[in-house]
């Protein structure tokens, strides 16, 4: 009779796996049509450019590697790029919203521009993703205060400048810093050293004071 069971429960566990695979198999299907259509890797599945450089990202790393390939970030000034790249990492939809100069404004039109083209070459290959959700992942709500924090500016004196709590402000710019060191290597594979240098520099200029220090933000 134990042994009946036993039997029993393994074959419900291997017909949920079975399940769970079979649910899963057109999302995997779906996602590898949009990497050969992105050209992250060829129709042997072979991998490309592309697909070596988002193997260095940590996170939306279909964003992150058009934006470099686009060289959005080439001809901007380390602060900027700091700024624009906080909307991979910032997720409050509710904070006020940043005020932003031209030059940033500019970035993040671009930013939801190429965000409009993946979601919806993802959308029309099946992935269950609408492109507006896609979309909506990017929030600039803290664009304007990792502006000025990497420009130099006080914590007391940015604080002004959102809504944001100091805590998720910290953690925002730390996991930031995680995302500057990817790009920093992604350069590298492209082969493009001054995008190199920019990532470099802001990291630094970020990596200071409270942001780094061990507290209770980072507990």
């Amino acid at each position: 009779m134990y042994e009946n069971m036993k039997i029993k429960e393994k074959l419900q566990e291997v017909r949920k796996r079975i399940g769970n695979r079979l649910v899963l198999e057109p999302e995997c299907k779906s996602r590898i049509e949009v990497l050969k259509e992105l050209k992250y890797i060829d129709h042997n599945c072979i991998l490309q450019l592309k697909g070596r450089v988002a193997r260095q990202i940590g996170q939306h790393e279909l964003m992150i590697t058009e934006l470099i390939l686009e060289n959005l970030f080439t001809e901007m000034q380390p602060a900027e790029i700091a700024a624009l790249l906080s909307c991979m990492v910032f997720e409050d939809k509710h904070s006020s919203e940043a005020e932003l100069n031209e030059t940033l404004k500019r970035g993040m039109q671009s930013v939801l521009h190429t965000a409009q083209r993946i979601g919806k070459v993802q959308y029309d290959k099946g992935v269950q993703m609408p492109v507006e959700d896609y979309i909506k992942q990017f929030n600039f709500n803290l664009a304007e205060v990792v502006y000025e924090w990497a420009r130099g500016t006080s914590f007391t004196d940015i604080m002004p400048l959102t809504d944001v709590q100091e805590g998720v402000i910290v953690r925002c710019i730390q996991r930031l810093d995680e995302i500057l060191r990817d790009v920093k290597d992604a350069a590298r594979t492209v082969g493009n050293p001054v995008l190199h240098k920019k990532m470099e520099e802001a990291s630094q200029a970020i990596k200071r004071d409270i942001v780094f220090a061990a507290s209770l933000y980072i507990q």
